[in-house]
Protein backbone atom coordinates (compact mmCIF):
# COMPACT_ATOMS: atom_id res chain seq x y z
CA UNK A 1 0.00 0.00 0.00
CA UNK A 2 1.17 3.24 -0.94
CA UNK A 3 1.64 6.17 1.23
CA UNK A 4 0.11 9.69 0.97
CA UNK A 5 1.43 12.69 1.18
CA UNK A 6 -0.05 15.56 2.68
CA UNK A 7 0.65 19.31 3.63
CA UNK A 8 1.11 19.11 7.65
CA UNK A 9 0.60 22.93 7.95
CA UNK A 10 -0.56 26.03 5.48
CA UNK A 11 2.98 27.73 6.23
CA UNK A 12 4.35 24.24 4.45
CA UNK A 13 2.02 24.56 1.88
CA UNK A 14 2.55 28.24 1.07
CA UNK A 15 6.20 27.59 1.21
CA UNK A 16 5.36 25.41 -2.17
CA UNK A 17 3.18 27.76 -3.54
CA UNK A 18 5.34 30.73 -3.10
CA UNK A 19 7.73 28.82 -5.90
CA UNK A 20 7.96 29.09 -9.52
CA UNK A 21 5.68 27.44 -11.33
CA UNK A 22 8.71 25.53 -13.12
CA UNK A 23 10.36 24.62 -9.59
CA UNK A 24 6.77 23.41 -8.77
CA UNK A 25 6.37 20.86 -11.61
CA UNK A 26 9.77 19.03 -10.48
CA UNK A 27 8.70 19.14 -6.74
CA UNK A 28 5.22 17.92 -7.31
CA UNK A 29 7.21 14.53 -9.25
CA UNK A 30 9.05 14.13 -6.39
CA UNK A 31 6.44 14.27 -4.07
CA UNK A 32 4.44 11.86 -6.22
CA UNK A 33 7.67 9.83 -6.06
CA UNK A 34 7.26 9.99 -2.20
CA UNK A 35 4.43 7.99 -2.47
CA UNK A 36 6.43 4.80 -2.71
CA UNK A 37 6.50 2.42 0.37
CA UNK A 38 10.49 1.53 -1.52
CA UNK A 39 11.33 4.89 -1.09
CA UNK A 40 14.00 5.19 1.18
CA UNK A 41 15.06 9.06 2.46
CA UNK A 42 17.87 10.70 4.83
CA UNK A 43 17.21 10.87 8.36
CA UNK A 44 17.06 14.87 9.57
CA UNK A 45 20.11 16.03 11.42
CA UNK A 46 19.57 18.71 13.74
CA UNK A 47 17.53 16.65 16.33
CA UNK A 48 14.28 17.45 14.71
CA UNK A 49 12.27 14.31 14.12
CA UNK A 50 11.85 14.28 10.63
CA UNK A 51 13.30 13.19 7.06
CA UNK A 52 14.58 15.09 4.37
CA UNK A 53 14.77 14.35 -0.04
CA UNK A 54 16.65 16.48 -2.20
CA UNK A 55 15.85 17.96 -5.21
CA UNK A 56 18.08 19.72 -6.89
CA UNK A 57 18.96 22.76 -4.46
CA UNK A 58 15.57 22.05 -3.10
CA UNK A 59 14.80 20.37 0.28
CA UNK A 60 11.83 18.38 1.01
CA UNK A 61 11.68 17.82 5.10
CA UNK A 62 8.76 15.63 6.13
CA UNK A 63 7.41 13.34 8.89
CA UNK A 64 6.76 9.85 8.10
CA UNK A 65 3.45 8.71 10.27
CA UNK A 66 3.93 4.70 9.42
CA UNK A 67 0.66 3.63 11.43
CA UNK A 68 -1.31 5.23 9.12
CA UNK A 69 0.78 5.36 5.92
CA UNK A 70 1.37 9.00 5.66
CA UNK A 71 3.85 11.70 4.77
CA UNK A 72 3.95 15.07 5.68
CA UNK A 73 5.71 17.80 4.60
CA UNK A 74 6.73 20.39 7.27
CA UNK A 75 9.12 22.12 5.07
CA UNK A 76 9.63 22.87 1.08
CA UNK A 77 12.09 24.88 -0.40
CA UNK A 78 15.76 25.73 -1.35
CA UNK A 79 19.14 24.48 0.55
CA UNK A 80 19.52 28.42 2.37
CA UNK A 81 16.19 28.67 3.91
CA UNK A 82 16.12 24.91 4.30
CA UNK A 83 19.54 25.55 6.56
CA UNK A 84 17.82 28.13 8.55
CA UNK A 85 14.60 26.75 8.95
CA UNK A 86 17.46 23.54 10.34
CA UNK A 87 18.44 26.29 12.99
CA UNK A 88 15.21 26.95 14.45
Amino acid sequence: MAYSVEFESEYARYQFLKLDKSIQLILTKKLRQMQRDDLNARHLKFGKNCFVEEVGQYRIAFKIMAEIKEKRIVFIGDHKEYEKWCKE
